[in-house]
């Protein structure tokens, strides 16, 4: 298993990942007051894009190629 493949299965797994604590989280906060939303959405956003930038940067620094 090459690499490339290794961070294939990692971005994969925290894609699931992702989606599991995503269905958790829409039915916790399912009957939360509107404001609640508008506070936790950008926060949950901001969280899942700094997620994924660090594996790329991470993948990145050590796929040669």
């Amino acid at each position: 298993m090459t690499t490339e493949d290794k961070f294939v299965i990692v971005m994969a797994v925290a894609s699931v990942l992702l989606l599991v604590v995503g269905v958790f989280v829409s039915k916790v906060l399912s009957t939360a007051p509107p404001r609640v939303m508008r506070a936790f959405w950008p926060v949950a956003a901001a969280l899942t894009g700094v997620m994924y930038a660090t594996v790329v940067y991470i993948a990145r620094a050590n796929v040669k190629g």
